[in-house]
């Protein structure tokens, strides 16, 4: 599974803070006024009057975490919490590291990298153009319809739980739709998850398209 593109909303005062923020401050491809290049994923926003919020992460080259982290932290400030320095969070299960930051818009954005995925090779300074793409993509609503809906188009649990509580990770490694239910709080801050439409297309074996509660997910197929 590969995220393609992935529409989510965002509050009309911080529209254009938001896009600065990446563009500028990042230096992520702006290749139109509300989306931006991520990898192979394009990522769009959507104004809304209300107040919106998400949880998603880009992916890092396995081998550029330090590079990345050193990169990330000059341009934002990292949240706290983390099993290293504070702000560096360990996935021993996942062997994984990430960071985490607000965006303008109250996002909870995660910059994570995977041991031995997508690693690259490169040596020296990072910047956005190494980005992979999107490495998770949070749905918040009733945890086994989107289980469900995800199913038809071959997205399946991986690890996690569909519990009251719990977070659903399906998909795979490094490429993940996150489940959760409203009011579960998001790492690292503990903010209560709340339900806002997400419109994400992805790849997959078949065209396919399905409504899922506010969410709008779409499979294109790649040969």
């Amino acid at each position: 599974m590969e995220f393609l593109r992935v529409v989510l909303q965002a509050p009309a005062d911080h529209f254009d803070d938001l896009l600065e923020s990446y563009a500028r401050k990042l230096g992520m491809d702006q290749t139109r006024d509300d989306t931006l290049r991520v990898g192979v994923a394009e990522l769009s926003f959507r104004k809304n009057e209300g107040n919106p919020f998400y949880h998603f992460a880009f992916l890092v080259p396995g081998d550029r975490f330090d590079a990345a982290r050193d990169w990330i932290s000059t341009r934002v400030s990292l949240l706290e919490g983390g099993d290293i320095d504070d702000v560096v969070f360990d996935f021993d299960n996942w062997s994984a590291r990430a960071v985490y930051f607000h965006d303008p818009a109250g996002n909870i954005v995660e910059l994570v990298a995977h041991e031995g995925v997508d690693e690259n090779g490169r040596t020296g300074e990072f910047d956005a153009s190494e980005l992979v793409g999107l490495s998770e993509v949070a749905l918040v609503g009733e945890q086994s319809e989107l289980a469900r809906g995800l199913g038809e188009f071959g997205v399946q649990l991986w690890d996690g739980a569909i519990a009251p509580g719990g977070l659903a990770f399906l998909g795979e490694r490094a490429r993940t739709f996150i489940a959760a239910s409203p009011g579960r709080g998001w790492l690292p801050t503990g903010r209560p998850a709340e339900v806002h439409a997400v419109e994400a297309t992805i790849s997959g074996p078949r065209q396919a398209a399905a409504t899922l509660g506010p969410h709008r997910i779409n499979s294109l197929a790649v040969a």
